[in-house]
């Protein structure tokens, strides 16, 4: 048992921990494991959702209703900066909300009309 790559025993113990930092992930050699692989893609698809930017004034869509403690439920939300952090107005109603681990929800930005300010010279 001592000469078993320790990396892929880590690899093929089972798949419920997804959420491996990229710089572990650069770390590991190749492999024909299909469980392995299919770890290390559900870890690369995972960093990929926590890496989508959130700014304020960005109107999001999730893919399934939040109902809050105060009875509101919604989908289309604005990105607030609030404090330190950000949190989310309803696009059709008033109040923030804190939605946590809303980095590794389903959701998707709604596009937005802007109208800029013409200048003449």
């Amino acid at each position: 048992m001592s000469s078993t790559n320790p990396t892929r025993l880590k690899e093929s113990m089972g798949p419920c921990e997804d959420d491996c930092p990229e710089r572990i992930l650069r770390l590991l050699t190749s492999t024909d494991s299909e469980s392995a692989l299919q770890w290390r893609r559900r870890c690369l698809a995972n960093l990929r959702l926590r890496a989508r930017k959130l700014t304020e004034g960005v109107r999001i869509r999730l893919a399934v209703p939040l109902r809050f403690a105060d009875g509101h439920e919604g989908t289309d939300f604005t990105v607030v900066k609030h404090r330190r952090g950000i949190a989310f107005r309803p696009v059709d109603g008033f109040g923030l909300y804190h939605i946590r681990g809303v980095r590794t929800l389903a959701w998707e930005v709604l596009p937005q009309t802007r109208i800029h300010k013409t200048l003449f010279a």
